[in-house]
C-alpha cells in the first residue's frame, strides 16, 4: 500500500520526542535538591536516545537511517541547552571546545540513535501504519505538563524573581547563560524559561503538521490559537519579571507584578487543557470512531462537564492567588466543595450511563480518582503552609506538597477537558 505523505513525514514528531525526554531527564538530574551524578545523568539520556532511536527502527522499518534521522533532529533541538554547558563562567562566552562539541554531539546522538534503531528494525511494527501526528501532539501534550510542573517548582521555591531581567538572563543570551551559574532558585526560574522555549518550538511545529496533514478547519485553528497562546504565555512570564519590555539589567527598572504572576500560572493551565484537546482530536481512536449515537443522557452531561471546565477554571485562578498572595483561602476552599460534587457527579454518570463506551467510562473513574486525590492533597497543603504564601526558605516538604497540589489541579483540568471532548465525540442527544 502506497504511503501518503504524512506517514511518511515520522522525523520530526519522533525528534521532538527525544528531545523532549531528554530535557526532562536533564531537569529533573539538575534539580538543586537531586544534583544526580554526571555518570547517571548521561546514562540516562543514553537511555532516552535509545528507546526512541529504537521506536524509529520498530516503528517505520527503514532500519538504522530513520534512527540516525530522528536522532540529528533531537540533537539539533537540543543545541538550545547546549550552549548553557559549553560557555566559560568567568568571560561569559562560548569556549573554543564548543567547535568540537557541537557537531560531535549531533554525531553522537544521531549514531546512538542509529545503532538502537538498526536492533528495533529486527522486531518491526508495521513500518508506516503509525498515527504521526497523534503521537506529535502527545509529545506537546506531555511537554506542557512537564512545563507547568516546572512554574509549580518556580513559585513554590519563590524563584519567579531569581532572575532579574527577561528576555536575558543577567544580562548574557539566554541560551548561552553557564549551566555554572545556575544555582539556587536562578536554575528554577532559568530552566522555566529554557523548557517553555522548547514547548513554544514543539507547538509551533504540531501546528505546522497539522496545517499541512489534517483536512479539519477547526483543527487546524485550535492549533494556532494553541500557537498565539504559547507565545502570550512566554511573553506574560517575561513582563511578570520586568512589567515592560527593557533589556536594562539594574532592579531600578524593574516592575515585577504579581497579577501577571497570577494569570501566567492560570493561563499556563489553560494552555495545557489546549494541548489535551488536541492530542484527543489528533488521535487515532477520534479519527476511526463511529458516528455520535443518540444517548438520553448527553445533553445533560454535556452540560454538566461544560459547567466543570469552567468551575475548575475559576478554582485554579483562587489556587493561584493563595499561592502568590496568600488571599482568598475561604473562598478557594468553599469552590473546592462545589469542585469536587461536580466531579464526581460527571464522573459517575460518565462511568455509569457509558459503562463500556471506551474512553468515556474510563475517564469518568480517573476523574472521581484525582479529584480524591487533589482533595487530599489540599489538606495536606493546608496543613504544611498553614495557608499562608510560602516565603523565605520553604521546606523540601512545602514545595513537594504545593507543587504536587497544583499538577493536580492541572491534571484534573485535562481529565475533565478529555471527558467533555470524548462525550461530545461518541454520543449526541435523541
Amino acid at each position: 500500500m502506497e504511503q501518503t505523505a504524512a506517514d511518511r513525514a515520522f522525523t520530526v514528531p519522533l525528534a521532538f520526542g527525544m528531545a523532549v525526554s531528554m530535557w526532562a531527564v536533564a531537569y529533573v538530574c539538575r534539580l538543586p535538591v537531586v544534583m544526580a551524578p554526571a555518570w547517571l545523568v548521561f546514562a540516562l539520556l543514553l537511555v532516552a536516545v535509545a528507546w526512541w532511536g529504537a521506536a524509529a527502527g520498530r516503528w517505520t522499518a527503514r532500519g538504522w537511517l530513520a534512527g540516525a534521522r530522528v536522532g540529528f533532529g533531537a540533537a539539533v533541538l537540543n543545541l538550545l541547552i547546549l550552549g548553557s554547558f559549553l560557555t566559560s563562567a568567568e568571560s561569559g562566552r562560548l569556549t573554543p571546545s564548543a567547535l568540537i562539541w557541537v557537531p560531535g554531539s549531533i554525531l553522537a546522538v544521531a549514531g546512538v540513535a542509529a545503532v538502537a534503531a538498526a536492533v528495533g528494525s529486527r522486531d518491526s511494527a508495521a513500518g508506516g501504519g503509525r498515527n504521526w501526528t497523534a503521537i506529535f501532539a502527545k509529545v506537546a501534550m506531555i511537554a506542557t505538563f512537564l512545563m507547568v510542573i516546572a512554574g509549580g517548582l518556580v513559585t513554590s521555591f519563590e524563584a519567579g524573581l531569581a532572575v532579574t531581567d527577561w528576555p536575558n538572563t543577567f544580562g548574557s543570551n539566554m541560551f548561552l547563560y553557564p549551566l555554572s551559574r545556575m544555582t539556587g532558585g536562578i536554575y528554577y526560574e532559568h530552566a522555566h524559561r529554557l523548557f517553555g522555549t522548547l514547548v513554544g518550538l514543539t507547538t509551533i511545529g504540531l501546528a505546522v503538521r497539522l496545517w499541512r496533514f489534517d483536512g479539519r478547519a477547526w483543527l487546524k485553528r485550535l492549533a494556532v490559537l494553541a500557537v498565539v497562546l504559547v507565545i502570550v504565555q512566554g511573553v506574560l512570564g517575561g513582563l511578570r519579571v520586568t512589567g515592560s519590555f527593557t533589556l536594562s539589567t539594574s532592579e531600578a527598572d524593574m516592575a515585577p507584578s504579581i497579577a501577571l504572576a497570577v494569570l501566567h500560572g492560570v493561563l499556563g493551565q489553560v494552555f495545557l487543557g489546549l494541548m489535551v484537546l488536541i492530542a484527543v482530536a489528533a488521535s487515532s481512536w477520534w479519527a476511526d470512531a463511529p458516528a455520535p449515537m443518540p444517548s438520553g443522557s448527553v445533553a445533560t452531561d454535556r452540560r454538566l462537564q461544560v459547567a466543570l471546565i469552567a468551575v475548575l477554571v475559576v478554582q485554579l485562578v483562587l489556587g493561584a492567588i493563595q499561592r502568590h498572595m496568600a488571599q482568598g483561602l475561604i473562598v478557594h476552599i468553599s469552590l473546592a466543595t462545589v469542585v469536587v460534587v461536580m466531579a464526581i457527579a460527571a464522573g459517575a454518570r460518565a462511568w455509569g450511563l457509558y459503562n463500556g463506551g471506551r474512553p468515556v467510562d474510563h475517564l469518568g473513574r480517573w476523574l472521581m480518582t484525582v479529584v480524591a486525590l487533589q482533595v487530599a492533597l489540599g489538606i495536606a497543603a493546608l496543613a504544611a503552609t498553614q495557608g499562608r504564601a510560602v516565603v523565605g526558605s520553604p521546606t523540601t516538604l512545602e514545595v513537594t506538597i504545593a507543587t504536587a497540589h497544583q499538577a493536580t489541579g492541572a491534571f484534573l483540568l485535562a481529565l475533565s477537558v478529555a471527558l467533555a471532548a470524548w462525550t461530545r465525540r461518541l454520543y449526541r442527544p435523541e
